[in-house]
C-alpha cells in the first residue's frame, strides 16, 4: 500500500527540508505511487511438514526511472526469516529496472495457520506490504455427524462400514472418545489401534489414517450389546491441522421374537387373525378328512416382531408318546407326515410380515398328528465355553388330519367260466366297480400277455364317490387247455391294485383213426423181399366234433429208418380239411426197401386240435450173403513173386446160398492173375466160409483198379477189389541232416531231395549228406557228377577237410547194421592237418569260380535193399549265392538231378593286424589343436574277385537312444571316382530304402581314410592311411572317441547269372574296423552355491513402482588343469552377469567367484503373456530394445499349465462352518538357457541355468450373487470374499457390465492390491429402480497375467413394504 500525506502545514516544512535538493525534473516521479513491485506479490506455503525448512525467492525490482534505496523490515515471527541474495548496489541503491533477491524461509512447528509480512520501504515512495502465508488446504471430510449402525440382536456382532472421502486438502486424522483428546497430536501409521467404547458396545477402526485430496477410507464400526437397548456415544476426530470434530454413533440390540398373525382356509376363509383378535396360547391347525393322494391346502401369516432379517427354515416333527418322552424329551423330525410348508427356508425381512402355504397330502391311510417348528438360525448365545451361534426355536404350530383309506371292490371278485369253450369262440362276462371312498377314483385296466387274449371295456374310467361302474370283459383263446389268468386293476393313489382271477377251459377239433379190434392195427402180414415188391391196405378217419378240423396224416419220425431217408408208406390223401362229424376212407401203401420186421405207427395229427395214432405191423425177409472184407490190399509185392491170402464170406440168415467167381475186372487186371483152389460152391445159412487164393505180379505197376464178381443166391453179385504195388528196381534219394543218418525204417522220400547247405561263412568248409536207398532185390552201381562247380583237383578231401564223419564207407541195410571200412585216404605226411587242408581246398578253388562242391564217394556199388551215405563237401573264397546240379546216375534207370544251394556270407578281405577278429587302431590321449596322427592299415584279398572299397566313419555317442537308422540310396550308392563305368546284369531300383541298426552317428571327424576309395586287388593287398585328427574337437563324446569305419564293398565287373548271384554296395554288410582315440579338452569346473542354477520368482512382484528385479545367485569357477585357460563368459538376457568384466584368465588351480542373475522385467513378462504357445524361444532384440519369439533363440521358455485345490471355510445358513475346495488354474513359466564360456582355443563351455517364474492367481466367493426381492429405492447390502492364495503379489481391478435402468449395482472397494497370501471381504450393494428383474456382471481383473473372474448379480424391485431391510 502508497501511504499518502496530508496537507498540514508543519507536514509540509519538514518535507520541503528533505527535498531540497530534488531537480525539478524529478518532481513528477516523487508523485508517483510506486516505485518497487515484488514477485510475488505474495508469499504463500501450502505443503509443509513439522521440523522442515522452506524457502522461496522474493524479487523486489525497481520500476522508477532512477536509483533508488530500499529498506525491508524483517518478519515479526520466529516461524519467517529473510536474508538478502543480490542485486544491491553501493550504499543500499537500486538502479532501475534491476531488482533486488531475497530469500524467505520458513520453519513451521505445527500444521495450523501460520501469517506474518515483510515491508518493502524504498526511498522517497511509499510502503509495500508482502503478506507471509503458511497454510495448507485443510481437509473437508464426507462422514455425517451422526451414524447410525442399524440393529443386531442381542449378543450378536453388527458390522458397519461408512466411507469417508475427503474433498480438501491432505490431512492426517487420530480418532479419540469424546473428551480425551491430548494436547499434542499423536498419529500412529504403523498399527492403528482400536478404540471400543464399553458402556455402550462400539469399536471404531481405524483409529487414524491420511487422506490425500479425492482418497477415502472405510470406517469399520462394530455393535454388540449384551442386553435389550439402543445404545449411543460420541467420539472426536483430530486433524493434524489442530482441527477437531465431533461424531455420534447409534444402534440397537434386540430380541428374537416372531408370531402367528392368521391362518386362513385354502377358498380364503379366515379361521382368525390375531390382527382382529386376540391370538390363542397354542395355535392348531385342522385338515379335514379326505383320501390318500388328494391335496389340502391352508395360508398362514407370520410377523418378523424385530429390526434384523431372520433366516429360518421349517421342520415338521412327530409328537412323542408317553413312551418316548420318558427316553427323550427332543422332538424328532417325521419323513413320512403328509404336511409340507412353502417356502421351507429362507429369510423373514425385518419388522415384517410373511405368508407361507401348508399342504396336507397324504399318501398312506392314517391319523396325523404333527407339530410344526420354526428354527432361526445364527441366534448369538452366550454360554460358560462363550460365545456360540445357535438355532432357536421360535415358533410351533400343531397339525391334525385323518385319512380314511379307499373303499373300492369288484362284484364279482372272480370269473370262473364253467365248461369247455372252444378254440375261435368268444366268452363274454360283466364285473361292477363300486366305489364307496369320500372322492373320485380313476381306474385302468391291463390284461396279461400270453395266448389267452382279453378286451376290457371301457379300459379306463372313472368311478364317483359313492357310486359303481360295469364293465364289459371279452375272453378268446388261439390255444387248447386249461386257462388262467389275472387282470389287473389300478387304482389312482393306492398302491396295490385289484386282481381279477379268471379262470377257464378251451380245446380244439378231434379226429382219429378208426380201428376194428380193441388193439387197432394195420397188418401188411409177410412180404417176400423182392426189388419193386408192395402191399396196401384201408383204413377210415372220423371227425368227433362239430366244428371243421383240418388234418395230416404220416408216419411218425421216429419210425423212418434214417439210412434211407424217406417214409415206405404212400397215402391217398395225406391232408386235408374234414367237416363236423364226418368219416373218410384212406388207403396206404407199404413198399419196403430192405428185408426186416416192420413195427411203426401212422399218425393223425389235427391244426390246434387232437388226433391219434394206428400200430403198422410187418414181416420180410430174403437170403443173405455179405463179404467179411470187400477190398483187400496185397502191399507191395514184386513182379513173378506170388502172394498167398483168402476171401471171406459169411450168412446172416438162415437161407443158404451158392456163389461162383467170375473173371477179373478192371483196366489194371493185365499187370496181375488170381488163382483159386474152386470157383464155385454153398454158403451154408448162418455160417462162414473161407476162399483161399494166390495172386502174382506180371510187370512194375500200381494196381488199383482190379476187380473180382462173386455171384450169390437172388441173382446178388458182390465185388472184391484189390490193391497191390508191383515192383521193380526201385531206388530213393534222401537229403537228412548229418545227425538224422539211420538204417533204412522202410518209410520212403515224401519231398524231392535237395543238397540245402544254408548260409555259411567263405573259406568254410562245410557237408551235407546223400542217402541212397534201393528199395528192391536188385544189386546195382551209381555215380555222381557236379555239373558247374566241380572242384578242381581230383583228390578226395582229407579227413579234416570234410567237416564230418567219414560217412562214405558206412554201409546199412533193411535188417542188419554190418558196417564195412575202407581204407585209409591219402594225407600228406610232411604236413600237419591243418596246411593240408588248406592246400586242398586252395587248389580245388583255384578255377576262380568262387565255390566249389566235392561228392564222396563219387561212385560205387549199391547192394539190393542196401543203403549208401555219400558225403558232398562244399568249401567258397568269394559270397554269393550259387546254385548247382548233383546228377545221379544208378543202374540203368534214368539219371537223377538234386539241386544244390549255397549262400557264401561274409568277404575274403581281412585286417593284417595282431587282432583280426576284432580289428581296433588305437591313437591314445592328444590335446586339443594338436596335428593329425596317422597309421597305415593293410588289407588282403583272398577271393577271386578285386574288390573297391568306400570308407564312412561313425562316432558312438554316449547315451544315443536311436534305434535304428533309416537310409536312402538315389542310384549308385558307391560309383567309381575313377570314371569308369560299370555294367550290371541286374537293373536297380532308382531310389532305395535301407534299415540298419543304430551304433554310431556318421561324422567327418576326428578320423578319416586316405584314400576314402581303395581297390584290393584280387588275391592281393593294399593298404590305406588312418588320420585321428584332434583339431577336431571334442564333439558329442566329450573328447573320448570310441568310433568305427565301414568299408563298402563293391565288385569291378558283377555279372550275376542263374548260377552265381552277388550283391554288393549297402547290400552286402561291409568291412568294420574299430578306432579310439582321446581329444583332452581342459574346462573350469563351474559350481553354484546356496540356491544353485534355478531362479524362482513371482510375477507380482513387478508392479508399476518396481519396474524391474534382479534375483542374484553366487557361483564359483575353479580351474582344475595344470594350463592357464583364457575364456570370455556370457549370458542371454534375462539371465546376466553382474561383473562388468567378461573376458578373465584363470591360472592353475585359481577359483574365483562370481555373481549372476535373472532380471525380471515389464518386457519379459509381457512377451512370456503374449505369446500362445506351450513352447517358444525368445530372444532379446536390443535394436527394439524388447524380447521377441522366435523358432529359435538363446532363451527356451516351457509353459505349465496346472489346477489348484484351494479351500477356505464358509458359514452356512444354519451357523456351521464348512471348508468348500476350489480348483484354481496357476500358469508358470519355465526359462532355460546356458552361461556359454568361449575358450581362445574355440572350445565352447554350455553353463545350463533354468528361471521358473509363477503368475499369481486369486478366485472369488461365492461366484453368484442373489439379492432377491427388494423394496425400491432401498440400498441392499451383501458381501463376497476376493481370495489371494498365493504369495506372490498381485493388483486387481473390476469393472461392472449390464443394464442399470431397472436396478443400481455397486461394488466397495472397486480395485486394491494383495501384496501377499490374503483375503478381502467385498460390499455389494443392490438398488432397485422398478419392479423388473435386474442382473449384471462384475468382472475382475488381476495384474500381472489378465486373469479375470466374473462374478454374476441379479436382484428384482418390488413396491410391497413387507419387502423392507433392515440396513
Amino acid at each position: 500500500a502508497v501511504v499518502s500525506t496530508q496537507s498540514t502545514g508543519g507536514l509540509e516544512k519538514l518535507q520541503a527540508k528533505s527535498h531540497f535538493l530534488k531537480s525539478k525534473r524529478f518532481a513528477k516521479d516523487a508523485t508517483e505511487e510506486q516505485i518497487f513491485c515484488t514477485v510475488p506479490s505474495k508469499i504463500h506455503f501450502n505443503s509443509y511438514k513439522i521440523g522442515e525448512t522452506y524457502e522461496q525467492k522474493l524479487k523486489i525490482k525497481n520500476v522508477s526511472t532512477t536509483s533508488r534505496q530500499l529498506k525491508v523490515l524483517p518478519p515479526r515471527t520466529k516461524h519467517f526469516t529473510i536474508s538478502k541474495s543480490s542485486g544491491v548496489g553501493e550504499k543500499g541503491a537500486v538502479a532501475p529496472g534491476l531488482s533486488v533477491e531475497y530469500t524467505v524461509t520458513f520453519l513451521p512447528e505445527s500444521l495450523g495457520l501460520h501469517q506474518d509480512q515483510l515491508q518493502v520501504i524504498p526511498q522517497g515512495g511509499g510502503i509495500t506490504t508482502v503478506p507471509l502465508i503458511g497454510e495448507r488446504p485443510p481437509p473437508q471430510l464426507s462422514l455425517p455427524d451422526t451414524l447410525d449402525c442399524g440393529y443386531c440382536l442381542v449378543n450378536g456382532t453388527l458390522k458397519t462400514q461408512f466411507r469417508c472421502k475427503n474433498t480438501g486438502g491432505h490431512g492426517i486424522f487420530q480418532l479419540y472418545p469424546q473428551g480425551v483428546v491430548p494436547e499434542e497430536f499423536l498419529f500412529n501409521d504403523l498399527d492403528p489401534p482400536k478404540f471400543t467404547f464399553e458402556d455402550s458396545g462400539f469399536t471404531v477402526t481405524p483409529t487414524s489414517f491420511s487422506l490425500n485430496t479425492g482418497d477415502e477410507v472405510v470406517i469399520d464400526v462394530e455393535f454388540k450389546h449384551s442386553e435389550v437397548k439402543r445404545s449411543n456415544t460420541k467420539f472426536t476426530l483430530a486433524a493434524d491441522n489442530c482441527t477437531f470434530q465431533d461424531y455420534s454413533l447409534t444402534a440397537e440390540s434386540q430380541s428374537c421374537n416372531v408370531q402367528i398373525i392368521a391362518v386362513s382356509g385354502g377358498d380364503g376363509t379366515v379361521d382368525y387373525d390375531i390382527r382382529r383378535a386376540e391370538s390363542p396360547e397354542q395355535v392348531t391347525i385342522n385338515f379335514e378328512d379326505q383320501n390318500p393322494g388328494t391335496t389340502e391346502e391352508k395360508i398362514f401369516i407370520i410377523r418378523n416382531c424385530v429390526d434384523v432379517p431372520l433366516h429360518y427354515h421349517w421342520e415338521i416333527c412327530k409328537i412323542l408318546s408317553e413312551e418316548e418322552k420318558k427316553e427323550s424329551a427332543l422332538l424328532s423330525e417325521d419323513a413320512n407326515a403328509p404336511f409340507k410348508i412353502t417356502p421351507a427356508i429362507g429369510i423373514l425381512d425385518p419388522a415384517s410380515e410373511a405368508s407361507f402355504n401348508i399342504y396336507c397330502n397324504p399318501r398312506n391311510a392314517g391319523k396325523y398328528d404333527n407339530v410344526a417348528r420354526l428354527w432361526v438360525d445364527d441366534i448369538p448365545t452366550l454360554l460358560p465355553s462363550g460365545l456360540v451361534l445357535e438355532k432357536y426355536d421360535a415358533l410351533r404350530i400343531s397339525l391334525t388330519h385323518l385319512t380314511q383309506p379307499h373303499q373300492i371292490k369288484l362284484d364279482p371278485p372272480a370269473l370262473v367260466i364253467p365248461g369247455e369253450n372252444v378254440i375261435g369262440n368268444m366268452a363274454t362276462r360283466t364285473v361292477r366297480i363300486i366305489n364307496e371312498s369320500l372322492s373320485d377314483t380313476n381306474v385302468k385296466w391291463s390284461c396279461p400277455d400270453g395266448d389267452i387274449k382279453f378286451c376290457v371295456h371301457p379300459e379306463t374310467l372313472t368311478v364317483g364317490a359313492g357310486s359303481s361302474r360295469t364293465v364289459q370283459i371279452d375272453i378268446e383263446s388261439s390255444t387248447a387247455g386249461d386257462k388262467e389268468a389275472h387282470l389287473t386293476c389300478s387304482l389312482e393313489n393306492v398302491d396295490k391294485p385289484l386282481k381279477l382271477f379268471v379262470k377257464t377251459k378251451f380245446r380244439g377239433p378231434r379226429v382219429t383213426i378208426v380201428g376194428e379190434k380193441e388193439d387197432p392195427a394195420i397188418d401188411f402180414g409177410f412180404i417176400h423181399f423182392r426189388p419193386g415188391c408192395s402191399a396196401q391196405r384201408q383204413f377210415e378217419i372220423v371227425n368227433q366234433d362239430g366244428v371243421h378240423a383240418k388234418w395230416s396224416i404220416a408216419e411218425v419220425d421216429h419210425c423212418i429208418d434214417k439210412d434211407y431217408g424217406q417214409s415206405e408208406f404212400q397215402f391217398s390223401e395225406t391232408e386235408g380239411e374234414i367237416g363236423p362229424y364226418e368219416t373218410r376212407q384212406l388207403h396206404v401203401m407199404f413198399k419196403p426197401h430192405v428185408p426186416r420186421s416192420l413195427k411203426s405207427f401212422l399218425q393223425c395229427s389235427v391244426e390246434n386240435g387232437t388226433g391219434n395214432k394206428m400200430r403198422v405191423v410187418a414181416e420180410i425177409q430174403e437170403p443173405n450173403v455179405v463179404l467179411k472184407q470187400s477190398f483187400i490190399d496185397l502191399g507191395v509185392i514184386y513182379v513173378g513173386v506170388p502172394v498167398h491170402n483168402e476171401i471171406v464170406f459169411e450168412s446172416l440168415n438162415f437161407a443158404d446160398s451158392n456163389f461162383n467167381i467170375g473173371k477179373a475186372e478192371g483196366s489194371d487186371r493185365k499187370f496181375g492173375y488170381i488163382e483159386f483152389e474152386e470157383t464155385e460152391g454153398t454158403i451154408y445159412a448162418g455160417g462162414v466160409y473161407s476162399l483161399p487164393f494166390n495172386f502174382t505180379g506180371r510187370e512194375s505197376a500200381q494196381i488199383e483198379d482190379f476187380t473180382l464178381p462173386i455171384s450169390v443166391a437172388g441173382g446178388k453179385v458182390l465185388a472184391v477189389g484189390f490193391k497191390a504195388e508191383v515192383r521193380g528196381l526201385h531206388i530213393i534219394h534222401e537229403t537228412p541232416d548229418v545227425d538224422q543218418i539211420a538204417p533204412d525204417t522202410g518209410i520212403e522220400e515224401i519231398t524231392p531231395p535237395v543238397l540245402d547247405f544254408g548260409t555259411t561263412d567263405i573259406l568254410t568248409p562245410t557237408s551235407r549228406v546223400l542217402k541212397i536207398i534201393n528199395k528192391s532185390h536188385i544189386a546195382t552201381s551209381f555215380s555222381l557228377r557236379v555239373v558247374n562247380f566241380e572242384g578242381a583237383a581230383s583228390a578226395p578231401p582229407p579227413l579234416t577237410a570234410r567237416g564230418l564223419p567219414n560217412l562214405s564207407q558206412q554201409l546199412f541195410r533193411s535188417n542188419t547194421n554190418l558196417l564195412t571200412r575202407s581204407s585209409s585216404l591219402m594225407d600228406s605226411l610232411n604236413k600237419n592237418k591243418k596246411q593240408g587242408d588248406q592246400e586242398y581246398w586252395r587248389s580245388q578253388l583255384s578255377h576262380d569260380k568262387g565255390a566249389c562242391f566235392v561228392a564222396s564217394p563219387a561212385s560205387g556199388y549199391l547192394p539190393g535193399n542196401g543203403v549208401t551215405i555219400v558225403t558232398v563237401h562244399a568249401n567258397t573264397d568269394m559270397w554269393g549265392e550259387y546254385n548247382d546240379m548233383l546228377i545221379s546216375k544208378v543202374g540203368d534207370l534214368d539219371p537223377v538231378e538234386i539241386p544244390i544251394k549255397l549262400n557264401a556270407t561274409n568277404t575274403p578281405l581281412y585286417y593284417k593286424l595282431s587282432n583280426n577278429s576284432r580289428p581296433t587302431v588305437r591313437f591314445g590321449s592328444y590335446p586339443l589343436q594338436e596335428q593329425p596322427v596317422s597309421r597305415t592299415v593293410h588289407i588282403g584279398n583272398q577271393g577271386p574277385e578285386p574288390i573297391r572299397l568306400d570308407w564312412e566313419t561313425y562316432n558312438i555317442v554316449p547315451n544315443d537312444k536311436t534305434v535304428v537308422d533309416i537310409n536312402f540310396f538315389i542310384g549308385d550308392a558307391f560309383p567309381d571316382k575313377s570314371g569308369e563305368s560299370k555294367q550290371s546284369g541286374v537293373r536297380e531300383p532308382l531310389i532305395r530304402l535301407g534299415v540298419s541298426p543304430h551304433e554310431g552317428e556318421r561324422s567327418t571327424g576326428p578320423f578319416a581314410f586316405s584314400p576314402d576309395q581303395c581297390v584290393i586287388p584280387a588275391r592281393g593287398s593294399s593298404k590305406v592311411t588312418l588320420t585321428f585328427d584332434p583339431r577336431y574337437g571334442v564333439g558329442k563324446c566329450g573328447g573320448d572317441y570310441h568310433s568305427y569305419a565301414l568299408a563298402y564293398q563293391s565288385l569291378i565287373d558283377n555279372n550275376n547269372t542263374e548260377l552265381c548271384t552277388r550283391e554288393e554296395g549297402e547290400k552286402v554288410p561291409p568291412l568294420k574296423i574299430m578306432m579310439t582315440g582321446k581329444v583332452e579338452v581342459p574346462e573350469v569346473v563351474v559350481t553354484a552355491e546356496e540356491h544353485g542354477f534355478t531362479f524362482k520368482l513371482m510375477a507380482g512382484i513387478i508392479n508399476p513402482r518396481v519396474k524391474e528385479h534382479t534375483k542374484v545367485h553366487k557361483l564359483s569357477l575353479l580351474n582344475g588343469s595344470k594350463l592357464h585357460l583364457q575364456f570370455d563368459m556370457r549370458a542371454s538376457l534375462p539371465f546376466t552377469l553382474l561383473d562388468s568384466k567378461t573376458e578373465y584368465t584363470l591360472n592353475p588351480r585359481q577359483k574365483i567367484k562370481l555373481g549372476h542373475g535373472l532380471v525380471l522385467s515389464e518386457k519379459l513378462l509381457g512377451a512370456l503373456l503374449g505369446s500362445s504357445r506351450q513352447h517358444f524361444c525368445l530372444q532379446f532384440d536390443k535394436t527394439a530394445g524388447k524380447y521377441i519369439e522366435a523358432d529359435e533363440g538363446a532363451v527356451e521358455v516351457d509353459v505349465e499349465e496346472q489346477l489348484l485345490h484351494k479351500s477356505h471355510e464358509v458359514s452356512a445358513a444354519d451357523g456351521t462352518v464348512e471348508t468348500v475346495v476350489q480348483q484354481v488354474p496357476e500358469k508358470r513359466y519355465h526359462l532355460h538357457s546356458h552361461l556359454l564360456l568361449n575358450y581362445r582355443n574355440g572350445h565352447q563351455q554350455r553353463i545350463p541355468v533354468h528361471s521358473r517364474i509363477v503368475l499369481p492367481t486369486f478366485y472369488i466367493s461365492p461366484q453368484a450373487v442373489e439379492f432377491g426381492t427388494c423394496l425400491v429405492g432401498q440400498v441392499s447390502h451383501l458381501t463376497v470374499r476376493l481370495i489371494n492364495p498365493s504369495n506372490s503379489p498381485i493388483r486387481w481391478t473390476s469393472t461392472f457390465s449390464g443394464d442399470t435402468s431397472d436396478g443400481e449395482f455397486s461394488i466397495s472397494p472397486s480395485s486394491g492390491e494383495f501384496t501377499h497370501a490374503d483375503s478381502v471381504l467385498l460390499n455389494i450393494t443392490f438398488t432397485a429402480k422398478t419392479c423388473n428383474p435386474s442382473t449384471g456382471t462384475y468382472a475382475f481383473t488381476g495384474s500381472p497375467g489378465n486373469r479375470t473372474l466374473h462374478l454374476s448379480l441379479s436382484g428384482v424391485g418390488s413396491h410391497d413394504e413387507r419387502m423392507q431391510r433392515l440396513l
